[in-house]
């Protein structure tokens, strides 16, 4: 259901890669949990006035600042849309769960409210992932936590929206990261909200455009 356990202690080595650990010394229990609401003041800069598309987007964050419970909140809402000032019509966001995070699946059904319109693939690698929602489910908006490694970037040319976060401080501190800087350079993503923990888990330090200018500050 999304809860995790970590561990920690003395780790067995098995031709250079690790075994297993023995003793277990240390345990991290986090419960999993989710925020509705937490993305509404954001919202409505992740959209094209225009053409009411959902904007390719990228949540800069350090470890324990809220991006995971951030990005399940834009996901339950771009799925389900909005009325009232600001209509917005509903995507099709296809979610990739890597670590069960997310949507907090158990036997294959969310445990957490991610949408009306979301489909997820629960424990599936992201780069793997985005290619098969792109093919079988047709999504609006591919959604994804944690992106790294060069496959998942790659893996982000894929024809539709992205929503993804990634670990990091600043836009110079993912400029120097390897791999994220043509992405940086070719404005792939045209949104960037950049998450810290000053007024406590998920505060919203910052959100640029394409190109790195802040609009929270006009």
């Amino acid at each position: 259901g999304g809860h995790r356990i970590g561990v920690a202690g003395r780790v067995i080595l098995d031709k250079g890669t690790v075994k297993t650990i023995q003793p277990v010394t240390f345990l991290n229990i986090r419960l999993s949990h989710q925020v509705r609401g937490c993305a509404d003041k954001i919202m409505p800069y992740l959209y094209d006035d225009k053409t009411g598309e959902f904007l390719h987007t990228l949540i800069i964050s350090p470890p324990r600042c809220g991006k995971t419970t951030l990005l399940r909140d834009i996901v339950r809402q771009a799925s389900g849309g909005s009325s009232g000032k600001r209509v917005r019509a509903g995507k099709t966001v296809g979610v990739v769960d890597e670590r069960s995070e997310i949507g907090a699946c158990f036997q294959g059904i969310p445990q957490n409210d991610v949408g009306l319109r979301t489909d997820i693939l629960d424990c599936c690698p992201k780069a793997a992932g985005m290619m098969m929602l792109i093919r079988s489910m047709a999504p609006d908006v591919v959604a994804v936590d944690e992106i790294g490694g060069d496959p998942d970037l790659e893996a982000l040319n894929c024809g539709c929206r992205i929503l993804a976060t990634v670990h990091g401080t600043s836009m110079e501190d993912i400029r120097n990261k390897p791999g994220f800087c043509r992405f940086l350079e070719e404005d792939i993503f045209e949104r960037y909200v950049i998450l810290g923990n000053k007024a406590g888990p998920g505060t919203v330090l910052d959100i640029c455009d394409g190109r790195g200018r802040s609009l929270l500050c006009g």
